[in-house]
């Protein structure tokens, strides 16, 4: 019995040791990808093969931009919801509904004017070739999509060509 009470306290020390190693390597990934940029940020590292020193300077803008980023998006999501409840509840375009969707698109112009100044300050920590790459890449968020590309829901485009 002697023998059974002195292995408790080794036992004990054992199962700890053991919970905190599982803890730490269960959360492991978890910490490491609090410190490392987010996947949109190793897309472009790769895709512009960008240095550390650039690397670093971008994710600090892109740290820095993405709470007003999200906030610009929970307002736009809630302007898109109010104004689809007003169009299922109204048979004919009410003065309700124009000012939902005028307060819908100065949210979204606001919106596309943040992200050029942000897509501008990232351009800045590049070179003339990462930028040309960049801005051509992100182009369509600005602009939105060529009119010659862009297709409505019949198959038609919208310039009323094939």
């Amino acid at each position: 019995m002697r023998r059974l009470l002195s292995l408790a306290p080794l036992t004990v020390f054992v199962a700890v040791a053991v919970y905190l190693a599982t803890l730490f390597l269960e959360t492991l990934p978890s910490r490491r990808s609090t410190r490392e940029p987010d996947a949109g940020l190793q897309w472009l590292r790769h895709e512009l093969d960008l240095t550390d020193r650039q690397m670093d300077a971008i994710s600090r803008l892109q740290e820095a931009y993405r709470p007003s980023c999200q906030t610009m998006c929970r307002q736009i999501l809630a302007s898109d919801s109010k104004l689809r409840e007003l169009f299922e509840q109204n048979r004919s375009i009410t003065p309700e509904m124009l000012t939902a969707m005028a307060e819908r698109d100065q949210l979204r112009s606001k919106c596309r004017r943040a992200f050029l100044r942000h897509v501008h300050e990232v351009s800045g920590e590049l070179s003339a070739p990462q930028r040309q790459r960049y801005l051509s890449l992100v182009s369509d968020e600005i602009l939105g999509p060529s009119q010659n590309a862009s297709v409505g829901q019949r198959g038609q485009r919208r310039d009323g060509g094939p």
